[in-house]
């Protein structure tokens, strides 16, 4: 029994020193903040959809695209679903500024847009959800990819 108390504590120690290695406050640290706008849908269904991405200095995150073909599973990601069908979605992501390594980051507050059709007649919620990576400028620390689901009238 002892020692397996021994070893519980060792485990213990081991995940403090992970948690402090990745900086203090960083695993609950969330410098992305993320809205959502719509207009209602029309006759046809069709939906205007505005996703705003307010991004604290000094963190950016990755933009659609990316610009380099090896962090492609980084970009930042928009998808819908209601309670009918979605067809036709055009999302204009920002082309996002290029940073010192020739990434393409969004900084700061960026918007994208999105044009989609609902099944006619589908006046429910439209559900949102946008995957991200959040990177420190400074420090060149990345949090883990994040998904904020978010619900629009």
């Amino acid at each position: 029994m002892r020692l397996f108390l021994v070893m519980l504590a060792g485990l213990g120690l081991i995940t403090g020193l992970q948690d402090s290695e990745a900086g203090a406050g960083e695993k609950a640290l969330n410098p992305v903040k993320v809205t959502a706008s719509a207009s209602g849908p029309d006759a046809d269904g069709k939906q205007l959809v505005t996703v705003t991405m307010e991004t604290t200095k000094p963190w950016h995150t990755y933009a659609n695209p990316v610009g380099n073909d090896d962090f492609a599973n980084n970009a930042t990601k928009v998808s819908f679903k209601a309670g009918g069908k979605v067809e036709d979605v055009k999302i204009e992501y920002p082309a996002g500024q290029l940073d010192e390594n020739k990434f393409r980051v969004y900084e700061g507050t960026v918007q994208i847009k999105a044009t989609l059709r609902r099944a006619k007649g589908d006046t429910g919620p439209l559900e949102i959800t946008v995957s991200y990576s959040a990177c420190n400028s400074k420090t060149k620390k990345c949090l883990p990819e994040k998904t904020v689901e978010l619900k629009v009238p």
